[in-house]
């Protein structure tokens, strides 16, 4: 058992900027390991991250052991496809990363832009009384991740953001199945993932996060799990929130690749935010209130609980975190129950990122939603849309009419 599977998800056409692939990857966690790593060098030019010294290395593959075995299993499959010994301390054998360029350290990127809307609607206002529904936008830009952001155009033949992104269904002999989306991770993707017992998550770049967002996701002196790892360890540990808060607590998160926070829900309708507070570190959770949907954007859900405390913004900016807060609570508070799983979808549409002039929409350069993600956790299973293109301005707005792929649904068997 290996690789079923491996197509576009789509014909791949001219003018279109997503090409993404639907793998599906069955057998033991040191074969999952082994295949990925072999793709992930042969089609994705996929180099491993160096620690800062040796003793990270040692003192991880420690960690792996006692916390998430299955990854333990999955990086000796990784070394031995890169040739390194199964208790090699040099590389990190937990990631395997692409298309990321021009990573720089002690020079973050937190707060310095908005990215992505989510959201998870009452299941006591749904259409079955049992349906979860999801949304989320994926927001960045067409361009080099992470070269934009600090100015530079990337290096020769470098991919877009997202341009090279799969839907990954991993189907290990033990353990959860899940489904991951994204790219610049073969090993872990992490925009958002499903597992067969519906447990859910999403990533949102989080203003006030601290960490190393901008640097390598893998080796340097990362300890515990990366935030880029921390999806795909709660899918495949854990089948509920409240155990999914219960293995956040009990390890350790390191932000690297990009300041976060996350929405995570389940089958039961239960969901909250996770978030790692600025001044104490402490970890902490917001949850979803009862008959209420749950919203979230790029601040602290914990630190902005009442709208009539949001800063002020500028009604033109449209990508403003708070704007986009708002206008997701107003269009809801319109919005007639019972709801359907295409409710949620078209509810994040409204925050759709696309603008003509970025600057006043506080929008990142040409940042654009790359990936949609709609889920009815119930079943479970997801549905992708991906960015292809513009096609011009909005009359009479600051908008910019985009092309999104078809809706692509995923599932279990």
């Amino acid at each position: 058992m290996a690789i079923l599977k491996n197509e576009p998800i789509y014909p791949f056409t001219e003018g279109n900027y997503a090409k993404p692939h639907h793998i599906i990857i069955a057998g033991s966690e040191e074969e999952i390991g082994y295949e990925l790593a072999t793709l992930a060098k042969e089609k994705y030019d996929c180099t491993l991250e160096k620690y800062d010294n040796p003793i990270y290395g040692e003192a991880r593959r420690e960690f792996f052991k006692r916390n998430w075995p299955a990854m333990n299993e999955r990086a000796k499959g990784v070394s031995r496809a890169y040739g390194l010994s199964a208790d090699d301390n040099e590389y990190d054998t937990t990631s395997l990363p692409y298309d990321v360029y021009d990573c720089v350290r002690g020079e973050s990127i937190s707060g310095s832009f908005s990215a992505c809307s989510g959201l998870v609607l009452p299941i006591e206002e749904s259409d079955t009384k049992k349906g979860v529904f999801t949304a989320r936008n994926h927001d960045l830009f067409p361009l080099p991740t992470w070269s934009t952001l600090f100015g530079k155009k990337g290096p020769e033949g470098a991919h877009g953001c997202e341009e090279r992104a799969n839907v990954i269904e991993f189907r290990p002999d033990k353990g959860y199945k899940s489904i991951l989306v994204g790219g610049h991770d073969i090993l872990t993707p992490f925009i958002d993932g499903i597992n067969e017992k519906g447990l859910y998550f999403t990533t949102f770049a989080d203003s006030h996060g601290v960490g190393a967002g901008g640097a390598p996701m893998a080796g340097g002196r990362i300890n515990g799990l990366s935030d880029v790892q921390l999806g795909a360890y709660l899918l495949s540990n854990c089948a509920t929130v409240e155990e999914a808060k219960k293995a956040i607590l009990t390890t350790r998160v390191m932000q690297v690749g990009m300041c976060i926070h996350m929405l995570i829900a389940d089958g039961d309708g239960n969901a909250t935010v996770f978030e790692i507070d600025k001044t104490s570190q402490a970890y902490v959770f917001t949850d979803r209130k009862p008959g209420e949907p749950l919203f979230c954007t790029n601040h602290p859900i914990a630190l902005y609980t009442d709208s009539s405390k949001f800063p002020v913004y500028s009604e033109e900016a449209e990508h403003n975190t708070f704007y986009r807060m708002n206008l997701l609570d107003k269009t809801y508070a319109d919005m007639k129950a019972p709801f359907k799983k295409s409710d949620a979808k078209d509810l994040v549409d409204v925050v759709h990122c696309a603008f003509v002039d970025d600057k006043k929409a506080e929008a990142a350069f040409e940042e654009r939603t790359l990936i949609n993600t709609n889920c009815d956790l119930s079943k479970p299973e997801i549905t992708v849309r991906f960015y292809l293109g513009d096609d011009g301005p909005v009359p009479g707005t600051n908008h910019m009419k985009t092309r999104m792929s078809e809706p692509f649904t995923f599932g279990f068997d």
